[in-house]
């Protein structure tokens, strides 16, 4: 996957949280008449939404790309016993 779709799909993923959040938010204040606390509220945990949807993204990401040839991944096993 290439850098831009990547930023497209985790820009995707935040905006359409946010959006649909916001979304179900006017419509309980039409319905209800409580407006705006439906709208912010909900916008709110859009946005908490939408973040966590990026962390979820991002970590499902990483654990599909390789690591790069010569990276330092941490001690190995091998590395704990030469030092004890």
């Amino acid at each position: 996957m290439s850098g831009m779709a990547r930023g497209l799909r985790i820009g995707t993923e935040f905006i359409s949280a946010v959006l649909v959040g916001a979304g179900i938010g006017y419509l309980i204040d039409l319905g209800l008449g409580t407006s705006p606390w439906g709208l912010l509220i909900l916008l709110l945990m859009g946005f908490a939404a939408g973040i966590l949807n990026v962390i979820r993204v991002v970590a499902e990401m990483n654990a599909a790309s390789p690591a790069p040839p010569g990276s330092d991944l941490g001690p190995d096993a091998d590395d704990e016993e030469r030092n004890v």
